[in-house]
């Protein structure tokens, strides 16, 4: 059984990555619960690294305070990651940076606003 890393509402749920899962359709069809309470992909490195951080996002990464690129990260920033961002026009180092330095509101009103994962 996958661990779950915090109990976001159900319109909140922000993936460790910064994806908007509210905003996927396998969210939205009932398919997944979200990436807080479980994983979309098994071997996702980036939400077993938040698990061992003892933190929610990537956004509360002590590696990357105010300020630091995202983009440096392997974790966040691979050829996966660059795939995933093509096929479903997201932005992960944006959208985390949003979340790090504006905060969870600002993020989500962003994310409601635009319709975008």
């Amino acid at each position: 059984m996958a661990q779950t890393i915090s109990q976001p509402k159900a319109d909140e749920h922000i993936a460790p990555c910064g994806l908007f899962c509210t905003a996927c359709g396998k969210f939205k069809k009932g398919r997944c619960q979200g990436c807080q309470i479980e994983p979309g992909f098994a071997q996702c490195t980036i939400r077993q690294c938040v698990i061992e951080k003892g933190i929610t996002t990537c956004a509360e990464c002590a590696d990357f305070a105010k300020g630091r690129d995202y983009r440096e990260c392997k974790k966040v920033n691979n050829v996966i990651a660059k795939i995933i961002a093509v096929f479903t026009k997201s932005d992960r180092p944006g959208a985390l940076a949003l979340l790090r330095d504006e905060g969870r509101d600002a993020y989500l009103q962003a994310k409601r606003a635009s319709g975008k994962m």
